[in-house]
């Protein structure tokens, strides 16, 4: 894993190591980005050096045009259309503000889909697009809920996630991120598995189990934690799913996830591209092509 420190955001000198990028990781091979500046991906899917405001250089991730990009008429009030029944818990959301920036959370809802792909009985194999429009200049989230008949999208935005218990989780690119902690106001965790465990081993919930809330942020002094790549990624609970010898690789890592309603269900990101493109990934430990990255396929299954 040390050699995926290359993959800082503000890494890698003028020109993408192929004719052209999608997004940072696309970057990695320039060389160190001066002092100050930060390696991106433009319009032009070229990468290019783009000097960092005052603010930025202390907080990287965050994108000057966010506080401007207000949709009137898209905030969604999560006891309307994305109702998700009965409030089982409500907790104060530490770190809003922080997350905002950070994160680049928006106001306009992602109209990406979900769709479920399983044809297996008893689990569920379910597309979320979470393209999210690229690094440089994210949409929303695309959010959903765990039901009986599979996963189902949330129109929810991202400011308005921070207050609503509708959803259970959310994804953009490589960010998985569950409905607890600093993360949303409800109470849906995640354990994980021993690393080796594998999907079709796990038939219940381990008694020692630890389901832990997201804590990317510290409640009581907002101080930041993200992935071990230097990329600037929030630490969340699903952070280990992925590996990077040159492309997004899957680890194959399970988890549980507990419920706000106590239900509990195994999960497994089964990949990141579309499955022609993991699969390259997965043998060459390169891609030729990105452009379906952040195509998350989540497997999961209801555990008794």
């Amino acid at each position: 894993m040390g050699a995926l420190a290359a993959l800082a955001l503000a890494v890698v000198a003028p020109g993408c190591s192929s004719d052209e990028c999608v997004d940072a990781f696309d970057c990695r091979d320039e060389g160190a980005a001066p002092a100050g500046q930060a390696w991106t991906c433009n319009a032009d899917k070229k990468c290019e050096l783009r000097t960092l405001t005052p603010d930025e250089q202390e907080n990287p991730e965050t994108d000057a045009g966010t506080g401007g990009e207000t949709d009137a008429g898209t905030e969604t009030d999560a006891g309307t259309p994305v109702d998700g029944g009965a409030e089982l818990c409500r907790n104060a959301v530490a770190c809003s503000e922080q997350s905002i920036d950070k994160l680049r959370l928006r106001t306009n809802i992602n109209d990406g889909g979900v769709v479920e792909e399983g044809t297996t009985e008893g689990e569920h194999l379910t597309f979320l697009d979470g393209r999210g429009g690229g690094t440089s200049v994210p949409d929303s989230y695309t959010y959903a809920r765990f039901t009986d008949m599979g996963l189902e999208k949330v129109s929810i935005d991202d400011r308005s996630s921070l207050d609503s218990t509708a959803w259970d989780v959310a994804v953009r690119r490589y960010v998985v991120r569950f409905n607890s902690g600093v993360s949303g106001p409800s109470c849906v965790t995640v354990a994980q598995m021993p690393e080796g465990t594998t999907f079709e081993s796990v038939t219940a919930v381990r008694t020692d189990a630890q389901f832990v809330a997201e804590n990317y942020y510290t409640p009581d002094t907002c101080t930041f934690s993200g992935d071990p790549y230097g990329i600037q990624s929030p630490a969340t609970q699903t952070l280990s799913y992925w590996d990077y010898p040159g492309c997004v690789a899957m680890t194959n890592k399970v988890y549980l996830v507990q419920l706000a309603n106590g239900r509990h269900l195994k999960l497994q990101v089964a990949s990141f591209y579309d499955p022609v493109v993991q699969e390259e990934c997965r043998t060459t430990n390169a891609v030729k092509n990105t452009a379906s990255a952040g195509s998350l396929r989540l497997r999961w299954a209801w555990l008794p």
